[in-house]
């Protein structure tokens, strides 16, 4: 590294004009400090005369360039002539001012006025220089958290590692499916008036995703009511939950309830409890706020039944009466442990029963009629003994009664008529009518006991045949 002698003297002049400006001259009329500075001077000449510089002086203009668009090369400078040792004429008259500054204190950078002249401040070499960082590391502004403590991306990874809990994840990278859309909306668009927190152990978040993916399964939006608002304005929102009266079947539960009588869209930011046909368990419980009742009849509901649906584990009333559902029962309703109502009528369903739907230990009423059900009807229905209300007719299901039905003697309602049952009415059922000595619980028992000459199947005990 070198300093050019030119830098070098353009620091005197700027430090003397500088020193003018601001009357600081502190050398006139005081020889003793005339002499210091002499020395100075001498100091600065002897450093000049070190530095061998080269005289080429830097082209004025810039080197046309040749055609093919390489450079040219810089000339080989000779050999540098020496520098002179004259002091600089402009020495004479004036004599720039140097200002000395107390070797202990702490170096100064000053940064002035840039049409300013410089002033030259000499300070002690042995200290340590300030450093001024010229790209400072921006300090982060804070980033606003959401509600339940969570940023924008920490909710999202929330929700959907919940998701993951129920549903797959090769469903979730469907950006078709009814889960995908569900969790898409309640990331993106959901703003509930009460928190809805991932990140909290309640069944709340849980409940909403899946009711959301219920509403996109089903057909959500082309529902005859309770439909969810175009966009989530406060217009459209009130505008959604006048078009909803819908509220749940008023069974007569023991505990009060959360939403039983409220008719809110779906989608919107209520509490989920609070959409039209959805009730949950009250505050008095320690179910607080989960899903209790998800009842619709004859509200244009379609689609499919998701899997999903078996999470909401305090789920007592699932009753989806005269719509559109078609495809199969998923197996893992068998997992609804406080199930007490499973209404599926007037639907399209197909398949068989599931096996697991006779793991339904505290089930009351399994009403399937006016489906496409076929397949033959377990054995394992004996295991469903809190049973009181079947219902099983038009469908295709084949097959004879099983005998274990006869264990079920809180039934009090049976329906098999209309589907291809064949063979004879078990006697351990006939035994259980309330006309038999003694009597039973079973006041209603129809099959396709007719034409009495050639029956379906044969049942002497049957309060009626073939109900259509």
């Amino acid at each position: 590294m070198y300093i050019k002698r030119s830098s070098i003297l353009a620091l005197f002049a700027s430090a003397a004009v500088a020193a003018e400006k601001r009357g600081l001259r502190q050398v006139a009329n005081n020889a003793k400090k005339n002499n210091e500075f002499m020395e100075d001077i001498e100091f600065w000449t002897r450093m000049t005369q070190a530095m061998s510089l080269p005289t080429t002086k830097r082209p004025t203009s810039r080197p046309t360039p040749s055609s093919n668009n390489k450079p040219t090369p810089k000339p080989v400078p000779s050999t540098p002539a020496p520098v002179e040792t004259a002091i600089p004429s402009f020495i004479d008259t004036p004599l720039p001012t140097v200002i000395i500054v107390d070797p202990t204190d702490e170096p100064t950078v000053v940064i002035v006025d840039p049409t300013d002249e410089p002033t030259l401040i000499i300070v002690d070499p042995t200290d340590e220089p300030t450093s001024i960082d010229p790209f400072p590391t921006a300090v982060p502004t804070p980033v606003a958290s959401l509600l339940c403590g969570l940023t924008e991306e920490e909710r999202a990874a929330a929700f959907t590692e919940l998701a993951l809990s129920v549903t797959p994840q090769s469903i979730l990278d469907d950006p078709f499916s009814s889960q995908s859309l569900a969790l898409q909306w309640i990331i993106e668009d959901d703003v509930p008036e009460t928190p809805v927190c991932p990140n909290v152990d309640d069944c709340k978040a849980l409940e909403r995703y899946v009711m959301a993916s219920f509403y996109f399964a089903t057909g959500g939006g082309k529902w005859d009511q309770c439909n969810a608002p175009a966009t989530f304005t406060p217009d459209a929102i009130e505008t959604a939950n006048a078009a909803c009266d819908r509220v749940v079947t008023p069974f007569p539960v023991n505990n009060p309830r959360i939403g039983a009588d409220s008719s809110d869209a779906w989608l919107t930011p209520s509490d989920t409890c609070e959409w039209g046909g959805l009730a949950c368990w009250g505050t008095d419980d320690s179910r607080s706020g989960c899903m209790d009742q998800l009842d619709f009849e004859n509200d244009g509901l379609a689609g499919t039944l998701i899997p999903e649906m078996s999470s909401l584990e305090d789920l007592r009333f699932f009753i989806l009466e005269q719509g559109n559902t078609t495809g199969t029962i998923p197996s893992e309703y068998g997992l609804f442990d406080r199930l007490l109502i499973f209404d599926m009528d007037f639907n399209d369903l197909t398949g068989e029963i599931p096996e697991e739907l006779f793991d339904l230990n505290q089930i009351q009423q399994l009403d399937l009629n006016d489906n496409q059900l076929q397949g033959p009807l377990s054995t394992n229905i004996g295991q469903l003994t809190t049973l009181t209300f079947i219902q099983l007719d038009h469908n295709f299901l084949s097959g004879t009664i099983p005998t274990e039905m006869g264990e079920l003697d809180a039934l009090r309602i049976a329906f098999f008529n209309n589907n291809d049952f064949t063979g004879v009415m078990p006697e351990e059922i006939c035994a259980n009518r309330n006309n038999t000595n003694p009597p039973g619980f079973l006041g209603t028992l129809v099959a396709d006991c007719n034409p009495p000459d050639n029956p379906e199947v044969e049942c002497s005990c049957c309060s009626s045949c073939n109900i259509d």
